[in-house]
């Protein structure tokens, strides 16, 4: 299996883990600067941001983006 099988094995198989209550990677991506500001503030994230919490938990794409995203504000 060459190294891009490997990784969209990987991706098809956290795409099929998001439970109905969840939200997907779509998703997630519109609430990343909301959730972004929350962390960078130290402010509490609330209810209704958690559930990108819940879903960076079982996705290392989004988490990975998620940290870039942080990089980029601390950059500015």
């Amino acid at each position: 299996m060459s190294e891009t099988d490997a990784k969209l094995n990987a991706v098809i198989g956290m795409a099929m883990s998001v439970l109905p209550e969840e939200i997907g990677c779509d998703d997630c991506f519109d609430y990343f600067a909301a959730y972004a500001d929350h962390l960078t503030n130290g402010t509490p994230v609330p209810e209704p941001l958690r559930m990108v919490g819940s879903h960076l938990e079982r996705c290392a794409f989004c988490m990975e983006e998620l940290e870039l995203l942080l990089e980029a504000m601390k950059a500015r």
